[in-house]
């Protein structure tokens, strides 16, 4: 299947979805979704996080809807085309529905876990840059050359005779074992 049809066809599972949508609400209300007061979706309360008079806001009209309705089958068609195109191999039209159909809470609960992504991935490259620059001096410390940051020709690391982190104890046959975070710890 190619990604244009993919698109159409998950554009359909988008659309049925806005139509189950549009039916609850003619079942529950008794009018078209778009006619429906905010008052008469839940009963009128005083809360703290309520201004006055916003349970009195208008119904939202057609032309809401009619945005809503198309920015989901553009959602739906998108993702679908985007994953048709990356496996073409393995999406038939029946893949091709479901993933119309969840299109839009997958891309809601992508958006909640970007910043997270974003966290973790300068996480993992500032590690690789530290891992590299370790890996450096170690190379510069075996090959007996001092490091160009270090002043005297020292070698990097600690200069009291005792072993550097990582390396076996002397005596208990036991390696420190050092978390990847930098926080140490024990065998």
């Amino acid at each position: 299947m190619d990604w244009f049809t993919a698109a159409v066809v998950g554009a359909v599972g988008g659309a049925s979805l806005e139509a189950i949508d549009v039916i609850k609400a003619i079942k529950w209300h008794r009018q078209m979704p778009w006619n429906v007061q905010s008052d008469t979706i839940d009963p009128p309360q005083r809360r703290a996080n309520v201004r006055p008079q916003e349970e009195h806001l208008p119904a939202p009209g057609w032309k809401a809807y009619w945005v809503a309705g198309v920015l989901r089958l553009l959602v739906s068609g998108a993702l679908t085309g985007v994953v048709a195109a990356t496996y073409p191999q393995s999406t038939n039209p029946l893949v091709a529905f479901l993933i119309g159909l969840g299109a839009l809470s997958a891309v809601q609960q992508v958006t909640t876990l970007v910043p997270l992504m974003v966290k973790n991935a300068g996480r993992a490259a500032l590690g690789g840059v530290v891992d590299v620059a370790q890996q450096q001096a170690q190379a510069l410390q075996q090959s007996g050359q001092p490091d160009p940051g270090q002043s005297n020709g020292a070698v990097p690391g600690p200069q009291t005779g005792s072993p550097p982190a990582g390396s076996p104890q002397p005596g208990t046959g036991v390696a420190a074992q050092q978390d990847p975070a930098g926080g140490g710890g024990a065998a």
